[in-house]
């Protein structure tokens, strides 16, 4: 799969916080921008989970990882699936 964002290094880090969302939430759709406050990439993450929190449990120490070791800012926003 290609993204339209970022360099392989980039796009390789979106694809592995994807898996690791979508192991615990396979029906999870993502959004995928660039921001500006702060700059990095957005991965707007749409799930059925009651709780937010739960979403970046799955994620926030990477998250760190690669903004620390990597100088990758990507950050996450659990949002809710719109009921059907």
């Amino acid at each position: 799969m290609t993204l339209p964002i970022g360099d392989e290094k980039t796009q390789q880090a979106i694809a592995e916080v994807q898996a690791r969302i979508t192991a615990a939430y396979p029906n999870a759709t993502f959004h995928i921008v660039h921001g500006d406050d702060p700059p990095g990439i957005y991965i707007d993450v749409y799930t059925e989970a009651e709780d937010g929190f739960a979403v970046l449990d799955l994620v926030s120490d990477r998250l760190v990882d690669l903004s620390v070791d990597e100088g990758l800012q990507i950050y996450v926003v659990p949002l809710p699936k719109a009921a059907p």
